[in-house]
């Protein structure tokens, strides 16, 4: 099926409950059959700037954005400067400030691209209905559906739902929401400008609507995962919040630590322990945490901690999307020590990859890193289902000696206990009874015996995923999730093929090299500044790019970056 998508764009201020709206907007499509893809843009205040949240609408499966929107809702003037160049022609914009007041450059642009302003007084609306002036963001709401077509049962249910356990009248609210679709400002014509996408009957079967960091944190509950340790940083706290809020279902023990040093230490000292525990953070966060990383490194203890990366260097651009950090996680530490490093993608990678980052690290005996982006962890995906648990590998074996010096590299290991046999575990080079060494035979045997891990780890871990024809003209070699956004346009455009890199380190080679053996343009596709993962393909097989794809401006890759990469 050929995808067509609409876009709903909600600008305001933080604070103003552009988030809370848009996700009900969200919701209330899937509900309807819509597949949705929703992303939000907010500064990092907690009141003011300029916030949006952005629905993609389709008739198929989405897991990108357009840059451009069909409808946009302008709550503030600096809303509508910021958004209005990127509504599509014949689009609609509808404001309900009094304070807005069209330019002369803004008239003239609406007139130009046939676009059709409209101001929807809420505010009389919700109180005319016995609202407050809090209610109007629903009557907007409802005035958009109503501009969609849709019936307003299923969008007053969800709203309802949500404000039910708010002490918020809810006669009023409801009386507000329908005082929005029954608005004399509707006029027909507007529908008949904004198409929506007709679904068949059968993708009306139920779907999830779920973020990246709540599938990764019901994937971590499947895992087995016993115990959360954290300290909140945008955007990996909401991992914190969901494993908070359903702690008293799960039983998992959630801990705020005084700092990312504190957190990184108890899930070392939990894992150590043989409970499985998670900790999570952002680029300034996992900088702190080097240090227990090679820590976790030269004791052979499993550490899993999940990245999420955001944009720029110190605090950056801290509410804003990138994938700049695989070189911090490939080089940060000191010395050498074996790691894998993994990266998700959309929510199904999510939900298994933390379940996969468990077993390895557990089988293995080393840290993984997960990565994951603001894009992944905050967007809303419409899902068909999850997918199937992964078994628990633990990796626990009996042995004389802790340390063993094995063909493949991994160890016994065992559950400290009074039942086991004694050994030291410290940061100390070590020999196979754990005590601490600097001979230099036994500390190039030990050494030598950690890194082959690395090998063993390289022959499980599967080669990157092809997507699209083999024989395809072009491929885009990327990871993380620019894949959407390819996956996305690859719906219409046949002749584009895609590498995706999920398991990042150790690094599988042989399908790319098979690739490039070929005539075919191969673009390297990054969210970052200096194409990270293309060095690293580069270092292991000395390919260098030709072409670069490279974005680094805190966006993610909207569907016409790529388009008009390829027309260029």
């Amino acid at each position: 099926m050929s995808q067509k998508r609409i876009v709903v764009k909600f600008g305001g201020q933080s604070g103003q409950g552009i988030n809370t709206i848009g996700k009900l907007f969200t919701k209330s499509l899937n509900k309807s059959g819509y597949k949705v893809f929703a992303y939000r843009e907010y500064p990092s205040i907690i009141k003011g700037g300029v916030a949006s949240y952005q629905i993609d609408i389709s008739n198929s499966l989405i897991g990108s954005s357009s840059k451009y929107c069909d409808i946009l809702v302008a709550y503030t003037p600096e809303t509508l400067n910021e958004y209005l160049p990127l509504v599509k022609e014949s689009g609609i914009v509808i404001y309900d400030n009094k304070d807005i007041n069209l330019t002369e450059d803004q008239d003239a642009f609406l007139k130009n691209n046939n676009i059709t302003p409209i101001y929807l007084d809420s505010v009389s609306i919700a109180k005319n209905s016995g609202g407050t002036e809090i209610m109007s963001n629903v009557v907007v709401l409802e005035f958009v559906w109503k501009i969609l077509n849709l019936k307003p049962e299923i969008l007053v249910e969800e709203i309802l739902e949500h404000f039910k356990k708010k002490n918020v009248d809810l006669e009023a609210e409801k009386n507000s929401i329908m005082g929005g679709f029954n608005s004399p400002t509707y006029r027909p014509e507007l529908t008949d400008k904004i198409k929506i996408p007709k679904i068949s009957e059968i993708f009306k079967k139920k779907s999830l609507v779920i973020s990246g960091n709540e599938a990764l944190s019901l994937g971590a509950i499947a895992s087995g995962t016993r115990a959360y340790y954290g300290y909140p940083m945008t955007p990996a706290t909401s991992i914190f919040k969901f494993l908070g809020e359903t702690s008293t279902e799960t039983g998992i023990l959630v801990k705020q630590a005084e700092n990312e040093i504190t957190a990184v230490q108890m899930a070392l000292g939990s894992m150590y322990m043989g409970t499985r525990a998670l900790v999570a953070t952002s680029g300034g966060g996992f900088d702190l945490m080097i240090e227990s990383i090679t820590c976790a490194g030269i004791t052979e203890t499993p550490l899993v901690i999940v990245l999420s990366q955001r944009t720029g260097a110190a605090t950056g651009v801290p509410t804003w999307t990138g994938a700049g950090d695989l070189n911090t996680a490939l080089k940060g530490g000191h010395g050498d020590f074996p790691k894998c490093i993994l990266s998700c993608s959309d929510v199904h990678s999510s939900y298994t990859l933390i379940q996969k980052a468990f077993n390895i690290s557990e089988k293995y005996q080393l840290p993984v890193i997960v990565l994951t982006e603001k894009q992944l962890s905050e967007s809303l995906y419409t899902v068909n289902s999850l997918p199937n648990d992964l078994p628990i590998e633990r990796g626990l074996q009996d042995g004389a000696l802790r340390y063993e010096i094995t063909d493949n590299g991994i160890s016994p290991r065992w559950i400290p206990s009074k039942e086991k046999t004694v050994y030291i575990h410290n940061s100390d080079e070590h020999n196979e009874e754990g005590t601490s060494v600097e001979s230099s035979e036994e500390v190039l045997e030990m050494s030598d015996k950690r890194m082959r891990k690395m090998t063993t780890l390289l022959e499980e871990i599967p080669e990157p995923a092809m997507y699209g024809d083999r024989n395809a003209s072009i491929i885009f070699v990327g990871w993380g999730t620019v894949k959407n956004t390819i996956l996305d346009i690859m719906e219409d455009n046949k002749d584009i093929g895609y590498l995706h890199y999920e398991y990042i380190y150790p690094l599988k080679t042989d399908k790319f090299e098979e690739l490039i053996s070929t005539e075919k343009r191969v673009i390297l596709v990054e969210n970052n500044q200096t194409g990270q993962l293309g060095n690293l393909i580069k270092e292991q097989t000395g390919y260098d790019f030709k072409e670069k794809l490279l974005k680094y401006d805190g966006r993610p890759f909207f569907i016409e970056d790529i388009l008009n990469f390829l027309n260029m």
